[in-house]
This record gives structure tokens, C-alpha cells and sequence, in this order.
């Protein structure tokens, strides 16, 4: 499944693309959609992201009218993979090549937006409907009746998050992420203040629909509001070191589905990324103690896993508990990185390089190009 958007301003090309994609797929749903005057521009940057560099200038190439959402499906796709740090990815080169000749038809670029991956599909979705791909296709045609579906509606979460549930939903069709701990009264009880996660993409702030004005503290912060009650997410990014690479690419891969319906640690990576936390983070490390809740929480994890070496008592010896976290580091060889070699291998120069080679290959020379003038001017 796989969607494309005719923004306002292309939509005289309209019959035309909508003959080809006849001929080369099956359409199972058109729609018109208008997004409120008001919300236009902010609805643009949360659907892109930190990948729009000037919303206005967008909103001026492509229209803040009525567009046209087209949902097809490809019954021969072609697949490339994209590698990325985390996972690659399927790309569907004939939908790639078909947004690209749309745009050639319109004579400017961008002017014709496509999902090229199940991921960007789902992504899409969830936003512009409130609905990840299995419940979308669960009310969709099997096939175009010719009629087109009017729908005026902002992306989801624009006029604010009713609660927990609908958020960590539409997280869950959007961006890679777990929830690294204190979420056992999720999404009900918990610490609204302080809820750390570890994500893959800086996609975040931009779902959780972020104020963007100044930051009083904390920049990485993301603070908004879920009903009435004020939230604070600390996120840490693929990279960021705030474990290794390698072992946060493993978290990521072997997260859970909470029984609530969000994202979490697998019960070995739980135990061993919340001792590592309260033994070697520098926030701890002044402290010098396990907190009782912690510990309380690290022997019942202990218990579920089968490592009996894990008491109350044990926990009282913050070198012993290094120790542990040491011996299970060095099995799966994953490093400090507070280390000098670690911080050498994981420099800001090497990570900018692995991204310059990212959009490249995804998004084109023209894109690497002027997100290089961006980062020099910055």
C-alpha cells in the first residue's frame, strides 16, 4: 500500500497522473482533503519533519488549498534497499519513479509527494488520518468507485493529544522508539516529568506536535501537554551515546509491545540498561546508591530473567553491581562510551558523513547539497 499527494497548485496535472497510475497500478481510494487555514503550515512541518527546510517556501511551491491524497496498491513492486544505521529499508523504486516523472510533468520539484516504503506509508497515514496502515485498510475499497472523498481534517494530534492512548498510537505508526524505564503505570500513572526514551529518528518533537519558541532549559526536551496534564519527554537519540551504538541498535530491534500498547525493552535489556543507568550515568554515579525503587525493580526484573546473582543485598555493593553490568558488556562486546577510543570512533565528523551518505542516496544530491549550505551557515 502505498499513497500520493497532488498538493493544490499540481492538481492541473491531476487526470493525467491519475490515468497513468490506472495503467500502472490498481487505486483503491481517492480523497480531497483540506487542512484548516490556521494549522496549514504547521501541519507541513510536522508532516516532514526536520527534512523541510522552510515551510513557507513549501506551502508557496505547493499550494495551501484543497490537495488530493491517492491510496494505491502495487501488485509488482521493485524493491532496493536503502541501508541506513539502524535497519535497512525496502524502497519501491516504480513508486519512486513515478513521483519523479509527475514532477518532471509539473516542471518543478516536490510538487507531488509519494510513500516509497511500508514504513513512509504507515508514517503518512497515521498523521494525515489518525489510523496506522492495518486499521486504515481494514475500511478501504478494494478498489477506486471513481468518486472522491472529502475530508477536512488536520493531522492528527494538531488540535492537541486527548489522552495518553491516542498519542503513543499514532508514536507507534510513526517513529522508532522504547520507552527506557519508569513505565510500569503507563499510560495512566507514571512520571509525566521525566519519561526517557531512546528513538532512532529526530522525527519526535515534530509528532508529538512540539513548541518550537525558545527552550527555558533543558533544548533536548520536548515538553507539550496530553489532555490537561503537562509532559516531558527526554529523549535519546541513535548515537547519541548514551549507550553504545551497537547496544541501542539491539534494544531497538529487540523491543516489546507493552500489553498497553507501547514500546518497551525486552526484560534482558530492561535489567541491564537500568543497572548500567544507576551505576555508571553521570547523575548516578554522584548519588553512589541504587534508590530503594530501583532496587526493588532491578531484583524483580533480576527474578523474570534467571539471574540469580541479583539480591537486595548485592545491589547494596554499587562496585559489585558494575561488576555485573562489566561481565554482561563484555559478553555481548558492547563499550563504554565515555572511553577515549569509543568517543574517537563515534566523532561528530564521522556522523555527519554517515548522514551526508544517508540523504544522498535517499533524497538526491541536489537535497545533500543544500543541506550541507544549511549546516555551514548554521
Amino acid at each position: 500500500l502505498y499513497l500520493f499527494i497532488i498538493w493544490e497548485k499540481s492538481r492541473n496535472k491531476t487526470d493525467e497522473i491519475l490515468q497513468d497510475l490506472k495503467r500502472n497500478y490498481l487505486i483503491r481510494d481517492v480523497y480531497e482533503i483540506k487542512w484548516s487555514n490556521e494549522k496549514f503550515l504547521n501541519n507541513l512541518r510536522r508532516f516532514y519533519g526536520k527534512s523541510l527546510p522552510d515551510v513557507k517556501v513549501k506551502a508557496e511551491l505547493c499550494g495551501t488549498g484543497p490537495f488530493l491524497i491517492i491510496i494505491i496498491s502495487d501488485l509488482k513492486p521493485r524493491y532496493n534497499i536503502i541501508e541506513n544505521k539502524f535497519e535497512d529499508d525496502l524502497v519501491n523504486s516504480n513508486i519512486d519513479q513515478s513521483k519523479k516523472k509527475y514532477r518532471r510533468w509539473i516542471g518543478k520539484e516536490f510538487t507531488v509527494h509519494s510513500s516509497i516504503s511500508d514504513n513512509e506509508t504507515n508514517h503518512n497515514l497515521t498523521l494525515l488520518f489518525g489510523k496506522n496502515t492495518i486499521d486504515f485498510e481494514k475500511e478501504l475499497s478494494r478498489s477506486w468507485d471513481g468518486s472522491i472523498k472529502k475530508r477536512e481534517i488536520d493531522l492528527a494530534g494538531a488540535n492537541g493529544w486527548k489522552n495518553m492512548e491516542e498519542l503513543l498510537y499514532v508514536m507507534n505508526g510513526t517513529v522508532n522508539y522504547v520507552i527506557l524505564r519508569n513505565f510500569e503505570g503507563m499510560p495512566t500513572k507514571f512520571d509525566y516529568h521525566d519519561v526517557d526514551l531512546l528513538v532512532v529518528e529526530d522525527k519526535l518533537p515534530y509528532i508529538v506536535n512540539k513548541d518550537f519558541s525558545p527552550p527555558r532549559d533543558n533544548p533536548r526536551a520536548i515538553r507539550f501537554e496530553v489532555g490537561n496534564k503537562k509532559i516531558v519527554f527526554n529523549p535519546n537519540y541513535l548515537g547519541d551515546n548514551y549507550y553504545d551504538e551497537r547496544w541501542e541498535v539491539d534494544i531497538l530491534k529487540r523491543r516489546t509491545l507493552h500489553h498497553n500498547e507501547f514500546y518497551i525493552p525486552s526484560k534482558i535489556d530492561y535489567f541491564y540498561t537500568l543497572l548500567y543507568h544507576v551505576t555508571f550515568h553521570k547523575r548516578w554515579k554522584k548519588v553512589g546508591k541504587i534508590s530503594d525503587k530501583y532496587k526493588e525493580l532491578l531484583v524483580n526484573l533480576g527474578k523474570e530473567s534467571n539471574i540469580e546473582e541479583i539480591t537486595a543485598t548485592t545491589l547494596n555493593d554499587i562496585d559489585h553491581a558494575k561488576k555485573i553490568v562489566d561481565t554482561y558488556m563484555k559478553k555481548m562486546s558492547y563499550r563504554y562510551t565515555d572511553t577515549f577510543q569509543y568517543k574517537l570512533q563515534h566523532s561528530e565528523f564521522k556522523r555527519l558523513i554517515k548522514s551526508a551518505i544517508y540523504i544522498g542516496k535517499t533524497e538526491g544530491t541536489h537535497v545533500l547539497i543544500m543541506a550541507i549550505i544549511r549546516k555551514i551557515i548554521k
